[in-house]
């Protein structure tokens, strides 16, 4: 069995590590702190024309809260696209359950409807991009000193 690249437990942004470390750029371990790249940051992203509506009510929120705290680039409207745009398929497929239903027919007989499905899929899909951007209370942890919008500059945590 090969395990995923990517599992176990996310390594602690390098400004937390660094609160928390020894000192002199060591992490609590002793570990030297690689310096992280010196991203241009934004209060505000242009928000895509072809936002579905419930994609641009979920941008305009997310840009308000995190660029009023330093945590946008410009870099990251793609993956702030793709969070909109598959919250909005979650409450497309949302309100199509709502209106027709769990169930469907098809040749089979009767079937959960394909509607369900999509917003099981999104939902998941939600959720990780969520914790990407620190929007669930769980993964708000991980925002904690990432900029706190007062605009000092020299606060590089």
């Amino acid at each position: 069995m090969v395990a995923a690249a990517n599992a176990g437990r996310k390594a602690a942004p390098p400004g937390l590590r660094l609160l928390t470390g020894r000192g002199e750029g060591k992490d609590s371990a002793g570990r030297p702190i690689p310096e992280t790249p010196k991203f241009d940051r934004v209060v505000a992203l242009e928000k895509p024309a072809d936002l579905s509506p419930d994609a641009a009510w979920l941008w305009d929120r997310v840009v308000d809260q995190m660029g009023g705290m330093g945590l946008l680039k410009p870099i990251d409207a793609p993956s702030l696209e793709v969070l909109c745009e598959t919250f909005a398929r979650w409450r497309d497929a949302v309100r199509k359950r709502k209106d027709a239903g769990m169930l469907g027919r098809n040749s089979q007989g009767i079937v959960t409807a394909p509607w369900v499905g999509i917003e099981e899929r999104a939902s998941k899909e939600f959720r990780a991009w969520c914790a990407e951007y620190g929007i669930t209370p769980a993964a708000e942890k991980n925002l904690a000193g990432a900029g706190d919008g007062n605009g000092d500059g020299d606060n590089p945590f």
